[in-house]
């Protein structure tokens, strides 16, 4: 009969091996990399300077829902909101740099207030794709960490905390948060869009406040061509 003691540290050089060959968890670097190469890879991401998107929004205390085109440059803080529904929605606002306008069904034309810019722009900042550019580009704005939950954060020069993603296993972004909220947004599965990059077909807030469906997004290699300035 075996000694116990043999048998017993058997199982010890064992489980050790076990344990020094088991593989690290990655890095935010790593998680990073696996992200933008998800979404089309670095190449594709690097070329693009705008985006466009165009999805059917559902917000619980509107009318209904009404049809939204968005447009942003990826590398200025430039941004136009479009918003038009057949019970009655005519909303479009833009903002560049540190100004902007709006105007709507209810409301004449005019600029936007201060806080209001301050809104868009806090928006701009943390908006999931263009931080994927962020990253393919390598912008020593925002540097990648392993968060709670084994998620992928991006924290500021500061050490403050610009935004989290959600990851599965092939780096495709499910869900998305600003800053360190515990909630956020829930992102769809990927589809390929002009301009070679992979991008959501829908997403929705976890609280359901928003729903965007029939998302149809691409990215170019210039800003999208539409009015910046007053109409």
């Amino acid at each position: 009969m075996l000694d116990r003691r043999i048998i017993l540290g058997g199982i010890f050089v064992a489980m050790s091996a076990g344990g020094a060959g088991a593989a690290d968890p990655p890095s935010g670097e790593a998680l990073a990399a696996r992200l933008v190469e998800a979404m089309g890879g670095a190449a594709a991401w690097r070329k693009a300077r705008g985006l466009r998107i165009a999805a059917t929004h559902y917000e619980p205390d509107l009318a209904g829902p009404y049809d939204n085109v968005l447009a942003i440059a990826l590398d200025s803080p430039r941004m136009r909101f479009e918003g038009r529904s057949a019970w009655g929605m005519r909303r479009t606002r833009a903002v560049v740099g540190d100004r902007g306008w709006r105007v709507s069904e209810v409301s004449a034309l005019g600029p936007m207030t201060p806080q209001q810019v301050k809104g868009d722009l806090d928006w701009w900042e943390a908006h999931p794709y263009r931080n994927v550019r962020r990253l393919a580009v390598g912008d020593p704005g925002v540097t990648p960490r392993v968060g709670a939950g084994g998620r992928l954060e991006l924290v500021r020069p500061d050490g403050s905390q610009l935004m989290w993603y959600r990851l599965n296993t092939q780096g495709e972004p499910f869900a998305f948060g600003v800053g360190e909220a515990t909630t956020g947004t829930v992102l769809g599965p990927l589809e390929a869009v002009p301009g070679g990059v992979r991008l959501p077909i829908w997403s929705t807030r976890m609280d359901g406040t928003f729903r965007g469906s029939g998302q149809k997004g691409q990215v170019m290699p210039d800003w999208p061509q539409v009015d910046w300035e007053k109409p």
